[in-house]
């Protein structure tokens, strides 16, 4: 059934096609409203049909470009997180490496009298040489392996929100 609004209280009124060229009560104020006649009748219930079925250019616009906005913000923070990350990683200096750490005990070693490696070697069976913790310069690279991870997951996120923010625009687009 189309729906007419009231001329007085802008109510929409369900208008039955049998009804087209006669008037009704309208249920809100109660006052006679006319009905069209059949031919403007069925253009009014068209009208309702393709109105409510489409919905209206502006808002799906609007809404398109809130989306872009918002994905391109998200990229924006995503780029400045990363790129802070990328400054800690560039800053921190790795102190030495097992390498280095290696030779610099075979050195100690080497410079030893026997007496004193046998005594070494004695305390490591005694108290394991296993340790508690990592060394200081292992804990560094880890902290700096870390920041670069962090700085490689702010661009994922950057480009990824990039990416999806250009094609929910270009998608509108194609669509109208």
């Amino acid at each position: 059934m189309p729906l007419l609004p009231c001329p007085f209280c802008s109510a929409t009124v369900d208008v039955p096609a049998s009804r087209a060229g006669s008037e009704i009560a309208c249920p809100s104020c109660g006052k006679m409203i006319p009905v069209p006649k059949l031919g403007e009748l069925r253009k009014l219930q068209s009208q309702s049909a393709e109105s409510a079925a489409k919905p209206p250019a502006s808002s799906t616009a609007t809404g398109q470009r809130t989306a872009f906005a918002l994905l391109m913000a998200i990229a924006a923070i995503a780029i400045v997180g990363a790129s802070y990350c990328v400054v800690r990683y560039a800053a921190i200096e790795v102190p030495a490496t097992s390498e280095d750490h290696i030779a610099e005990i075979e050195q100690l070693y080497s410079q030893m009298p026997d007496a004193q490696l046998v005594r070494e070697w004695q305390e490591m069976e005694d108290f394991s040489p296993e340790l508690a913790s990592p060394y200081v310069y292992q804990l560094v690279a880890e902290e700096k392996s870390r920041w670069l991870r962090n700085a490689l997951i702010g661009f994922a996120i950057a480009a990824v929100s990039g990416v999806i923010a250009f094609l929910s625009l270009s998608l509108g687009r194609t669509k109208d």
